[in-house]
């Protein structure tokens, strides 16, 4: 807010701006004239100017917008609704704190440990009705045992976050309900989140993909394609895998009454019992099925897939891909497959495999003149090591009590000729024979919406590393991880809602960043008191616009 002084006719008039930024330039904007400065007024500063009063400013852009995102999505309601139907002494604290901490790992979860001191730079005091001194780290601390704690009444442990993500998703769901005649077609992935330096009972070490012997644990997420919303999560050791998951899974959706659709999940899940307890649950379910499952390799190279129109499927990131359904016999019946190929993927599957196996001979060669002298054991240590992998396509023989090279080597032609024909060609299983190869196969590779959760939660939401060491707060943190992601699907929807459909993303993230810069003060002018909001851009006014919240940032006074 600027206050300048304008000569009409001889007279000084005190007129007040406001600078408005426009991507790196600053403009200043005319707000209103504040009338003639009074004779005898120092130059510059007046009387009116004298009375203008100017309170902290705080931020408000993004907190206020993700607060209502909170209160449409009925975060708040739903936590004190659940976790209160017990209780004889309601606690509406643990609901805001919640909500709080969710709306804070949206936009700067780097925070997460001085809470406190970020929550009083903004307006969430104000929006929850709490003083600032309520939001305090045991405070924190203890509204996750509203989530998952200690029983008192049974002597066990409570987990309410399955009856809270049904009641936040049926909610969802009635206020967005799907397109008539849509099937509802829900993905299913595993991922793991690690820990530093912590001990909890529920994180071992597991495989993870950037392959370090860290503690972790697996979460789990249902997502439904549609619009992205999280129908479900779950907490696992970090020691199990995708495999022996699903059956949990299929549990809670009958529990929830979720009506039978189709579920898409991973290659590496896929199994007979995962295929069997499925369809006889009256649910389909479409998945790939890994390469070395004698079944799907005898098909695999059985089948031909000519490059033609009718077998064009789409263009991918990695070349064309064309498709075909087939049936073949795997798990124990003739099944609903289709068979997708793409040639750029073939030639980079060929190419590694070539670069490989000369690494592996080029290592060989050497270990044998290398390791002439040797024992027989250390020799065949080193070739596993050498090898690794790739073994099925190298025959090495150790020779025995003979001076000179050591090892025998050759490549196996017959498993390189079979490997080059399944090269860039891929295996789908899909119960609901109702499917077209083209439907199978744009349905699996549209199943990333849900590594796209995991993908928000991990570069967004930063939910690792995870610094709790109770189990069930572990999984009650994980829980308020997952209310950030709501709101952020919330907004995206929104923004696709209102037309914002190409880099949805980018413009989601630029969009919080200039809210976040926003700043509310509260001015008492003369005998007024005001609320302005400092730096809203024009950019910031498009957007609120584009998705109803004009009065967002109304002003008072």
């Amino acid at each position: 807010m600027t206050i300048k002084r304008k000569n009409r006719d001889g007279r000084i008039y005190l007129e007040e701006y406001r600078s408005i930024r426009h991507g790196k330039k600053v403009e200043s904007k005319f707000v209103r004239c504040l009338g003639p400065e009074k004779p005898g007024g120092e130059k510059g500063f007046g009387p009116v100017l004298d009375r203008i009063e100017r309170g902290p400013a705080l931020h408000t852009g993004a907190v206020r917008l993700l607060w209502k995102l909170a209160q449409d999505l009925e975060i708040q309601g739903s936590i004190d609704r659940i976790c209160n139907q017990n209780s004889m002494r309601p606690d509406p604290l643990s609901s805001a704190l919640l909500t709080v901490w969710a709306i804070n790992r949206v936009i700067d979860p780097r925070s997460a440990t001085q809470l406190q001191r970020w929550i009083g730079t903004t307006d969430l005091p104000e929006l929850t009705g709490l003083p600032l001194d309520a939001f305090t780290k045991d405070a924190f601390l203890y509204s996750l045992d509203a989530i998952c704690g200690d029983d008192s009444s049974t002597g066990g442990q409570f987990d309410r976050s399955a009856e809270l993500n049904k009641a936040l998703s049926d909610h969802w769901r009635k206020e967005h309900p799907l397109p008539p005649d849509m099937k509802d077609i829900l993905a299913y992935d595993l991922t793991n989140v690690l820990f530093f330096g912590v001990t909890c009972p529920i994180a071992k070490r597991g495989r993870n993909e950037k392959h370090e012997r860290r503690p972790q644990v697996n979460v789990a997420v249902v997502v439904h394609q549609y619009d992205h919303t999280p129908l479900a999560h779950f907490v696992y050791k970090g020691n199990r895998n995708g495999c022996r998951t699903v059956r949990n899974l299929l549990a809670h959706m009958q529990e929830a009454k979720v009506q039978p659709g189709l579920l898409v999940v991973d290659r590496g899940i896929m199994g007979k019992a995962i295929v069997d307890e499925t369809t006889g649950m009256g649910w389909d379910l479409l998945g790939g099925i890994s390469k070395g499952n004698t079944a799907a390799d005898a098909i695999l190279l059985s089948a031909e897939i000519p490059e033609t129109p009718d077998t064009y499927i789409k263009e991918s990131k990695t070349g064309p891909v064309y498709a075909k359904k087939v049936t073949g016999k795997i798990f124990g019946q003739d099944r609903n497959l289709a068979v997708y190929t793409n040639a750029e993927r073939a030639m980079r599957e060929r190419e590694e495999r070539n670069r490989e196996l000369h690494r592996i001979g080029t290592g060989l060669t050497h270990l044998s003149t290398e390791g002439a002298k040797w024992d027989e054991a250390t020799l065949h240590q080193e070739i596993k090591n050498i090898a690794g992998e790739w073994k099925p396509f190298v025959q090495v023989r150790v020779k025995r009590g003979e001076k000179g090279q050591r090892i025998d080597w050759k490549y196996l032609d017959r498993h390189l000729k079979t490997a080059a024909r399944m090269d860039g060609k891929y295996l789908l299983l899909c119960t609901d024979k109702a499917l077209t190869a083209r439907e199978i196969v744009e349905t699996y590779f549209n199943k990333d919406f849900a590594e796209k959760v995991f993908r928000t939660l991990k570069t967004d939401v930063d939910v690792e590393p995870v610094r709790h060491r109770l189990g069930q707060r572990v999984k009650a943190y994980l829980f308020v991880c997952m209310l950030a992601y709501r709101l952020i699907m919330a907004l995206r929807w929104l923004l696709l809602e209102s037309g914002v459909t190409e880099k949805t993303s980018e413009f989601m993230d630029r969009f919080l960043e200039e809210l976040w810069e926003v700043e509310r003060v509260e001015v008492k002018l003369g005998g007024q008191r005001k609320i302005w909001y400092l730096n809203v851009t024009e950019f910031i006014e498009k957007g609120l616009k584009k998705i109803d919240m004009k009065s967002l940032l109304a002003e008072t006074g």
